[in-house]
């Protein structure tokens, strides 16, 4: 090399990335700063001094100390200095205000927290949170990054595969940073020396080190630009052939429906959840050989047929899962669960049409998939728009649920002794708090004693009856089955507690159960028989009147068969000839009641 040529840096030592030298300086002080806030956040609950006695003040306080410098920390030495600011400021009130409505909509006005602790933040803020800002800063970091409002969709695949790539290595690190420390420990415990065992058990260590190793996990993957990219080619690589396997399960899945119809699939009372997760799965796999749609990238053959036929698989899967959620709605009305299951089918409606579309535009002649981009992050900013709606007033699924339930109890849908208050209680929040009081008042013209003394124990949270439970107890807890009969008097007026031999159902306020109607010892009699369980598994306590008109054990009856107790509940079930006590033949398995345990019976094939 002669002394005018300018050195060259080997391949290893070429920079890689356009980060600020003092970037790793600025994000370890973030890391320390937000160390030290939550551990006086820590410090705060553990001697229960404010800001701990105040949940308005620390859920809000926590949200803001364990995202907002992780946010910071990402795209600190990547964004426009305005964009951060303004992005880390928006976060901050974003992140505040649904913090601060998660404690108001659980809190009782003048009572205890629902959840019985210092804070009642819940897991489903915490969880849809991450989701929520993992697609924001994805969002902003590639329109920062080529300067305008709506990026390409190139830039957008790039920030959200090295942001997830990113977190992944931290949290691996970070497993890894407390795992070589526990060896420290282990090893200097060998010898008698304990210091660094009681060191790494100090919150005032733990917290600031794990927020400090977080930060350079961060930002060694920030400045080896190349690692992330090669670990992100890898990964996609391997997802991508997993396409035409998901692909061909769903096509036959779905091939299969007319055969076998949806009775086995509603069975499973998860249909819509199961059917949900298999389109995620679907989506997943079909970004994953699509990436960022570049056509010089000139996927395999095989991999463009299964990212066609995926997007057509999806819609089936998804309108099944949607009708199965319109059924249980007119069955039961909207819950809480129901309410998100209806917020993520609108997501995946959109995901399997827009798919299916752009399947329909390539077969005629346009570029192969080329709407997917497009639907890809129109999605994206509707998911951001749906959470923010869930977890505000506007689509606060409890104020919606609870409103639901009692539209049906108004409108006569369902009986004032059946209604599940309950749900109002512990489900409902502050909108279900309000509901009961306003059920203690309420005047339908039917069971309306009934409606008002539920009402009053539910919102009391103390037992209906302080021992015996009263008819009205035992009629809410008991389904009858079939509906045109009913309990008997004897069996109501009964003192469950003095003679025993019920299951929990006729004896605890709240614990429910089916009753049936069968002849088993063949004396022109019904017992009765008051099961507990699942369609999967349940059991069943056979009860008998007696000459002194108590009821009592006469044996027990249970069943593994998947449908037999939607199979009892539709009057599908005979009596066998009779010996020593009658077979319940249900599905065509005898089923034999014995006195005492006795196992189930082996399913049909």
């Amino acid at each position: 090399m002669s002394e005018a040529e300018p050195p060259v840096a080997e391949p290893d030592e070429a920079p890689q990335s356009g980060i600020p030298s003092q970037t790793g300086q600025i994000r370890l002080i973030a890391g320390a700063i937000q160390g030290l806030v939550l551990y006086l956040l820590y410090l705060s609950i553990d001697t229960h001094s404010w800001p701990s006695t105040d949940p308005y003040w620390l859920t809000p306080l926590l949200m803001i100390g364990v995202f907002v410098p992780l946010l910071f920390v990402q795209a600190c030495g990547d964004w426009q200095r305005r964009t951060l600011v303004l992005w880390c400021v928006s976060a901050t009130a974003i992140l505040a205000a649904l913090a601060w409505h998660d404690i108001w909509r659980q809190w009782e006005p003048g009572g205890p927290m629902r959840s019985g602790g210092d804070t009642a933040m819940t897991f489903a803020l915490v969880a849809f949170t991450i989701v929520g800002l993992f697609i924001a800063q994805s969002l902003i970091a590639a329109a920062d990054h080529e300067r305008k409002w709506i990026a390409s969709y190139g830039a957008y695949f790039d920030a959200a595969w090295k942001l997830g790539v990113q977190l992944a290595l931290a949290v691996a690190f970070v497993a890894v940073f407390w795992g070589v420390l526990w060896l420290g420990a282990v090893l200097f415990g060998l010898i008698g020396l304990k210091f660094l065992e009681t060191l790494i058990q100090k919150a005032w260590f733990a917290i600031p080190a794990t927020t400090l190793a977080v930060a350079v996990a961060i930002h060694v993957t920030d400045v080896r630009a190349r690692l992330v990219a090669g670990i992100r080619t890898v990964a996609l690589t391997l997802l991508a052939w997993l396409l035409p396997l998901m692909t061909l399960i769903g096509a036959g899945f779905t091939l299969s429906l007319p055969f076998t119809g949806l009775a086995p699939l509603w069975a499973t009372r998860s249909a819509a959840g199961l059917l949900l997760t298999a389109a995620a799965v679907l989506v997943v796999l079909i970004n994953t050989a699509f990436q960022d749609g570049d056509p010089a990238h000139n996927r395999p053959r095989i991999l463009r047929i299964a990212e066609g036929a995926a997007a057509v698989v999806l819609v089936p899967l998804v309108l099944i899962a949607s009708y199965a959620l319109w059924l249980r709605v007119q069955q039961y009305g909207w819950t809480v669960e129901r309410i998100v299951t209806a917020a993520t089918i609108l997501v995946a409606l959109l995901y399997a049409f827009g798919y299916a579309a752009s399947v329909a535009l390539s077969l005629m002649g346009g570029a192969w998939m080329a709407l997917a981009a497009r639907v890809n992050v129109v999605t994206a900013f509707v998911v951001l728009a749906v959470l923010l709606a869930l977890f505000s007033p506007l689509g606060d699924p409890a104020r919606l649920s609870v409103a639901s339930q009692m539209d049906r109890l108004k409108s006569g849908k369902v009986d004032p002794v059946k209604f599940d208050y309950a749900y109002l209680r512990f489900q409902g929040g502050r909108y279900g708090h309000a509901a009961l009081e306003e059920l203690q008042r309420l005047m339908l013209g039917r069971n309306d004693d009934a409606m008002h003394h539920f009402a009053k124990a539910a919102l009391t949270g103390t037992e209906i009856t302080p021992g015996r439970l009263s008819r009205l107890d035992i009629v809410h807890n008991v389904t009858v089955y079939p509906n045109t009969r009913a309990l008997p008097r004897t069996f109501l007026e009964q003192d469950w507690l003095k003679t025993g031999g019920g299951p929990e159902c006729v004896s605890r306020a709240g614990a429910l159960c089916d009753a049936f109607f069968a002849d088993f010892d063949g004396d022109g009699n019904d017992e009765i028989v008051l099961v507990n369980g699942s369609d999967t598994y349940w059991y069943g306590n056979i009860l008998k009147i007696g000459p002194d008109n108590i009821w009592r054990p006469l044996a027990t009856i249970n069943g593994s068969c998947r449908g037999s107790l939607d199979a009892l509940r539709r009057g599908e079930a005979q009596m066998a000839p009779p010996s020593q006590l009658r077979d319940w033949v249900v599905q065509g398995v005898r089923i034999r009641p014995e006195r005492g345990y006795i196992a189930a019976p082996p399913c049909p094939n």
